[in-house]
């Protein structure tokens, strides 16, 4: 937590500079869908895991500083939510939905195309720092075992509470500030427990509408 504490220190600092540079400063704040998966490496001989996509939800706001129409520095937070469904783990081979819930951080470098009706398409690369809120396991009822449905990040046989990726999107913005987007974020951190037999780390498609001021 201390680390997203200092990312946003970092970006307070960055943004009180820009704007006593007379750059531009918008806010905007959007919702969407996520369709993420695990992504599972270097798998132990002899050990089940294996997991298929889920469907979840993210909102999300940001302050984007411009020098100019083509280009621009974006600061934000996320509340998103990620996971997978486990076809094989701890619960054994019956199907387990596992939802879990991230604050992120992300800076971005945006490149903008402004059209003649001052809309403009836009991109966005650049990478986030994330901390785990809370998950939570859909359990069948035949499941008998010691695994927990609601789980905190950090206790034993959990993920790990922090990760750090990259992300990139692409949309689109009307003159009158609604926009729309997609994207595409990738941990690189091994979020899996200590000493698991595998390499576990998030990552996910994006999809949202939102509005910038």
């Amino acid at each position: 937590m201390k680390k997203i504490y200092t990312i946003c220190f970092f970006l307070s600092a960055i943004l009180n500079m820009a704007v006593a540079q007379d750059w531009k400063l918008n806010y905007g704040v959007a919702a969407g869908a996520t369709s993420s998966i695990y992504l599972l490496e270097n798998i132990s001989s002899g050990v089940g895991r294996s997991a298929s996509k889920t469907y979840n939800g993210q909102v999300s706001g940001w302050a984007m500083l411009s020098p100019n129409k083509y280009f621009g520095v974006e600061g934000g937070l996320a509340i998103t939510g990620l996971g997978a469904v486990l076809n094989q783990s701890e619960f054994g081979s019956r199907e387990v939905r596992q939802h879990t819930y991230w604050l992120q951080v992300p800076v971005n470098l945006v490149a903008k195309l402004p059209l003649r009706d001052t809309s403009n398409f836009f991109l966005k690369v650049g990478g986030y720092a994330g901390v785990g809120l809370f998950g939570k396991n859909y359990i069948p009822d035949s499941y008998s075992g010691s695994a927990k449905q609601e789980f905190s990040f950090g206790d034993d046989g959990t993920q790990k509470g922090v990760d750090f990726g990259w992300n990139v999107s692409f949309g689109y913005k009307l003159r009158s500030g609604y926009l729309i987007n997609i994207g595409y974020q990738r941990g690189l951190t091994d979020v899996a427990p200590d000493q698991a037999a595998y390499e576990q780390r998030n990552r996910a498609y994006t999809i949202g509408i939102g509005y910038e001021f």
